[in-house]
C-alpha cells in the first residue's frame, strides 16, 4: 500500500502525474506484444519479445532516447513474474525501485511476490 508519507511528498505536477501513466513507447510496444503472443499461445514470439524488450533495456545506445525507465523495467520483471522466474522478477522490480523508491508501482509487485513465493 502507499503510505501517507509518500502522498505527503508529491509537488503539484507529481500529483497530476500520477493521475496518469506515462512511459515509452518502444518498450510498451514489446511488452504488448509479449502478452498478445502469449494470448494466442505463440510461445516463440512472446520469446522473442521478451528477448527484445529486455536487449533495448540493456542497449547503451538506448539510454539517452529512453524516459521512465523504471515503469519499462517493471514490464519486463512483470514478464519474468508471467514466466515463473520469480527472482528475475524481483531482480528487475528492485532496479525500478532504485530509479524511484516512492510512487512505483513496482512498490506493490514486490509485495505479491512476496506472497506467491512464500506459499
Amino acid at each position: 500500500m502507499m503510505s501517507g508519507d509518500e502522498v505527503a511528498q508529491r509537488n503539484n505536477s507529481d500529483k497530476q502525474r500520477m493521475d496518469c501513466a506515462e512511459l515509452d513507447a518502444r518498450p510498451f510496444l514489446h511488452y504488448l506484444q509479449y502478452l498478445t503472443y502469449g494470448g494466442l499461445g505463440d510461445r516463440d514470439n512472446q520469446q522473442h519479445e521478451l528477448t527484445a524488450l529486455e536487449f533495448y533495456m540493456h542497449d547503451p545506445r538506448n539510454n539517452i532516447k529512453r524516459n521512465h525507465d523504471e515503469t519499462a523495467v517493471n514490464m519486463l520483471g512483470h514478464c519474468y513474474e508471467m514466466e515463473g522466474q520469480y527472482a528475475i522478477a524481483y531482480f528487475y522490480y528492485q532496479v525500478s525501485l532504485r530509479l524511484r523508491s516512492t510512487n512505483n508501482a513496482a512498490n506493490w509487485h514486490v509485495r505479491r511476490l512476496q506472497r506467491l513465493t512464500r506459499c
